[in-house]
């Protein structure tokens, strides 16, 4: 058998062809059909079932510290995050421009501010959130 420090070494290795291997596979995947069946619906909610029933979530939570959570989010998310953000902003523009559009509209009629906290919230606030949620097709 190898030792831990070869099939490391071995490991290491791959990282050469494995995108492009991947890359290959995706492109002749179809991962849609299965997904959306209703077997694999069932299949889902039976997991997420057994989980519930046994308390996964909680008792994996319960093994990790906030510590160890916080320096794994950092050294995992920090040097990503911009990236990610950079490469996502012409979809996010993209998806959030109509939504925005529509409540800009909403929030230019609306009706001067007043000096009565409660007349504000009714006649600003509300119809604001419900704009936003409206917009977002969450209403």
């Amino acid at each position: 058998m190898k030792t831990v420090e070869e099939a490391k070494a071995n490991f290491q290795n791959s990282i050469s062809y494995i995108p492009s291997r991947y890359s290959a596979g995706v492109q002749k995947a179809d991962w849609l059909t299965p997904a959306k069946s209703d077997a694999s619906e069932r299949n889902f909610a039976d997991g997420v079932g057994k989980a519930v029933a046994n308390k996964t979530r909680q008792k994996k939570i319960s093994a990790m510290s906030n510590d160890d959570w916080k320096s794994a989010s950092i050294a995992k998310g920090a040097p990503i995050i911009g990236s990610r953000i950079q490469s996502a902003l012409d979809k996010w523009a993209q998806n959030f421009s109509p939504i925005y559009s529509k409540v800009q509209t909403t929030v230019a009629a609306l009706p001067p501010s007043t000096t009565d906290f409660m007349q504000n919230i009714n006649n600003r606030l509300v119809p604001t959130v419900k704009a936003w949620k409206n917009a977002a097709g969450k209403s």
